[in-house]
């Protein structure tokens, strides 16, 4: 073996990482960028004892490092890739009899985990570039964890990452040992240069590339969000780049050979200006680089439980990533690293990008999980858990495709789906497809189902001008097999082909490699648009999405799907005035859910080939017009009527329980009919139960109300069809009837309707829950009364005074107490004056506390 003379910072610990290695089986190590853990440290490897005869996996994060780190370690060798070191990618690999040293990527692993479960030929498992925490690696790691837990105490496993969050592993690791290289190849200077709008961030990087494209000596590296960026910079530049620099691209959907050239050495006296997501953060170095203009963004895919899609969002990078794409500036000689942001905006970032597991979406996980044979993520030793809720709702999805059964266990569909290289719903598409074509006669249906899976794993190939008012997804296959040889649709046309191919192997071993015929047409995959049934594009992607059939609304773009989402298209869409569609992906325009992709469907050939199925429902709902209950036959699918049939029979008592009180709920409770004793027996009681909680009586507000309709109104209305019947009801009987009659007994008494004073007259208690009961009547009337009445629970301590309105014999207010002693004492001698000169005859006494109550006038009172 012939490795490089050069001396890199981890040869420093090169014999610590070993006798680790030797010593345990799980390691962490930390080592900041150029300090050769991904170049130097995998050879060493090769001559460790410990590992003697067995093979070593070493993943990256992405393709385009795990091809280039297994070139160069060759070339460190002196050998060709292939042959010690080799490489296994999703759609490429060059491996031979004789190679140790497998360079793959994260989801590779997981697949040699599925078909051999000891990795009985494999001695280390390494993770490069651990930080990232993609939920691929989280997957990786946890399968790989458990079989060293549970079927090769021998295995080992080594985390490696510049900015490992070493602490937060431990925890999750406590038989880890750690280690840590110190310093970096070369120093990397800092400086900061924020655009004074942070809105007008691309306009204020371009002015500073204009600025060093022609004063710059080197290589320059821009790290910016993504691929819209780099197209417009890559624009705007073009007229600006000097003669000896050129401009390259670099982001994921490139090809590998585009992103190889965009990372090889520049020509002899020239100079390269890399435009790059972060693809280019880790593992790659690219020669000359000794500037990196790092834009501190980067876009996202988050899963949107709304629209059921990855939503790409921008957010600004974590302190973690600031330092990788610094550390691209120093790693064959001192460079320089220009941040397009403040030296305070860094600070206040987060030490580390938020874990992909939280934000993505978890069907294709979960597939793994239950094919590994655990019907939870807790049951296997993940780093990091997904959220609980979102876990559950994604089992949910995968039950209802008939991927796994209720238990999470793999169905048969499911295992045949989970050994496709796509997404689940994509797999259950192609299998379906297969046997529709069959049992259908429907030449090259599968054709066009491998083509639509390896089209939605790709963004949308119309341009921004083509995709207004287009929704129809079929023009998309027109626009990809006529211009097949654009490198985009290349790639997707290779991708569906893999997947022909796989998915007549999986139909030769279902049938016991007695393939059956589909169609002589059919034995060779189709790239003829005239060729493909593109009209049943929508039946092939019910397939997929069942959940996400339209129906259209009252007016012409305007939808409802099978799961309950109001949708929308603009009305001048080709698809605007389809009756059915598949709605395949959505965006978000402020609070509206739109429709960026869809095909037309005929409902009535999916029901009738199984794709779907319709079921038969009574449904009662409320005639407005009627003002009474109508009973309908409905045929449904989900939340879309397919079709009815009004019907007279008897009205189920249950179901018309449940018409009402879900009409009642949408109107709320003032649709019902509160007289206004009902209206008063509601105070009431809402009274007692804030002042006299004591009682524990039945909570009437609202909301509880509505809530339970169906416990205390739900027995009155088994037999009611018509709003004039419901409006009989007596609602104070109704609620009174919710408690027994003790406890009516207790809450007249500490509640009563009525006032009776001295004098026998009755008067009504006003309830509030503002203020403290009020009672208006005449002051005459309350002579010789020495204390003010009171409601509520003088045993508890808990009674209310009543405000007292007292009236002049016109029944006017003449005064507010609610301490009549106190107002007999003070106030009331100027009340007297008042009263004696507008009613002199009437009676005034000069000691209304020890006077008589009376209704009459002086002359009666001297009459009797």
């Amino acid at each position: 073996m012939t490795l490089s003379a050069k001396k890199l910072p981890i040869d420093d610990i090169k014999n610590d990482v070993i006798t680790a290695l030797t010593q345990h089986n799980t390691i962490l190590l930390t080592a900041p960028p150029g300090a050769g853990k991904s170049t130097c440290l995998p050879l060493w490897l090769l001559d460790l004892p410990c590992l003697s005869g067995q093979k070593i996996y070493l993943l990256q994060p992405r393709r385009l490092a795990a091809k280039n780190i297994a070139c160069y370690l060759s070339q460190q060798l002196d050998e060709t890739v292939g042959n010690t070191v080799g490489y296994r990618l999703r759609n490429e690999s060059k491996t031979s009899n004789n190679t140790r040293l497998e360079v793959i990527t994260e989801g590779i692993l997981t697949q040699i985990i599925q078909n051999d479960a000891e990795l009985l030929a494999c001695g280390l498992v390494v993770f490069d570039e651990f930080h990232e925490r993609s939920l691929n690696a989280d997957l990786a790691f946890a399968l790989t964890r458990d079989v060293q837990q549970g079927l090769r105490e021998d295995l080992k496993i080594l985390l490696m990452s510049a900015t490992l969050a070493t602490q937060a592993i431990n925890l999750q690791l406590p038989d880890a040992v750690a280690l840590e290289s110190k310093g970096r190849s070369f120093p990397v200077d800092i400086s900061y240069q924020a655009p004074s709008n942070t809105r007008l961030w691309r306009q204020h990087a371009l002015s500073v590339l204009k600025s060093l494209v022609n004063s710059h000596q080197g290589s320059i590296l821009m790290f910016l969000p993504g691929t819209g960026d780099i197209r417009y910079l890559a624009e705007q530049l073009q007229p600006y780049m000097p003669n000896t620099m050129a401009l390259c691209p670099l982001y994921g959907e490139l090809s590998l050979a585009e992103q190889q050239k965009a990372i090889a050495p520049a020509a002899e006296n020239q100079h390269k200006l890399v435009l790059a997501t972060n693809i280019a953060e880790t593992s790659l170095t690219i020669e000359g680089v000794d500037l990196v203009i790092d834009s501190g963004l980067e876009n996202v895919a988050i899963y949107d439980v709304q629209t059921l899609n990855n939503k790409l969002n921008q957010r600004r990078i974590a302190k973690s990533s600031a330092i990788q794409r610094a550390g691209r500036a120093g790693r064959l000689a001192p460079g320089h690293c220009i941040r397009l942001y403040s030296k305070d905006d860094f600070e206040r970032r987060s030490e580390q990008s938020h874990s992909e597991i939280q934000q993505a979406d978890l069907l294709p996980m979960l597939m793994e999980v239950a094919r590994w044979g655990a019907t939870a993520c807790d049951q296997l030793p993940m780093i990091e858990m997904p959220n609980t809720t979102k876990e559950q709702l994604a089992w949910q999805e995968l039950t209802e495709l008939a991927l796994v059964s209720q238990q999470h266990q793999l169905t048969a569909q499911g295992k045949q789906v989970a050994v496709f290289p796509c997404h689940p719903r994509f797999a259950k598409m192609l299998l379906s497809a297969m046997q529709l074509e069959q049992t259908q006669q429907v030449e090259h249906l599968l054709s066009l189902a491998c083509l639509y899976a390896a089209l939605l794993e790709e963004r949308d190939i119309f341009g921004a001008a083509q995709r207004v008012d287009n929704c129809d997804i079929s023009q998309r296959i027109i626009q990809l097999l006529q211009q097949a040889k654009k490198p985009q649709h290349q790639r997707i046309i290779q991708q569906a082909q893999r997947l022909y191919r796989l998915a007549v192997q999986q139909q030769r071993k279902a049938s016991d490699n007695s393939y059956v015929e589909i169609s002589n047409a059919s034995q060779s995959f189709c790239t003829t648009a005239n060729h493909l049934p593109l009209q049943c594009s929508g039946l092939l992607l019910l397939l997929a999405y069942p959940e996400r059939l339209a129906k259209q609304r009252d007016h012409q773009g305007n939808y409802l799907t099978a799961y309950g989402k109001g949708v929308t298209m603009s009305a001048s869409d080709a698809l605007a005035d389809k009756k059915y569609l598949v709605a395949v992906q959505f965006f978000q325009r402020q609070h509206t859910l739109s429709i960026a992709l869809a095909a037309e469907i005929n409902l009535s050939q999916a029901i009738a080939w199984q794709v779907t199925q319709a079921e038969s429902k009574t449904q009662l709902h409320f005639d407005p017009k009627q003002n009474r209950i109508r009973s309908a036959k409905q045929q449904v699918i989900g939340s879309i009527v397919i079709s009815e049939e009004n019907i007279t029979q008897k009205l189920s008592p249950v179901l018309l329980v449940e018409c009402w009180c879900q009409h009642i709920r949408k109107r709320g409770l003032a649709w019902l009919n509160f007289d206004e004793q009902a209206q008063q027996l509601l105070l009431r009681w809402r009274w007692l139960n804030q002042t006299q909680q004591h009682l524990g009586f039945e909570d009437v507000s609202e909301v509880h109300l509505l809530n339970t309709l169906e416990q205390w109104l739900g027995p009155y209305l088994s037999d009611i069809t018509s709003k004039a019947q419901l409006d009989k009801l007596n609602l104070t009987e109704v609620l009174m009837s919710q408690i027994s009659y003790q406890q009516q007994q207790v809450f007249n008494q500490l509640a009563p309707s009525y006032f009776s004073g001295p004098t026998g007259r009755k008067c009504k208690i006003r309830y509030s829950l503002e203020q403290a009961p009020v009672v208006s009547l005449p002051m005459q009337e309350l002579y010789g009364v020495s204390t003010t009445p009171s409601v509520g629970d003088s045993n508890h301590n808990s009674q209310v005074a009543l405000i007292i309105e007292l009236l002049s014999p016109a029944q006017r207010p003449i005064q507010i107490t609610q301490d009549l002693v106190a107002f007999w004492q003070g106030s009331y001698r100027e009340v007297q004056k008042d009263m004696k000169s507008k009613y002199p005859k009437h009676y005034w006494p000069d000691d209304p506390a020890n006077a008589e109550a009376t209704r009459k006038t002086k002359r009666h009172i001297k009459s009797e």
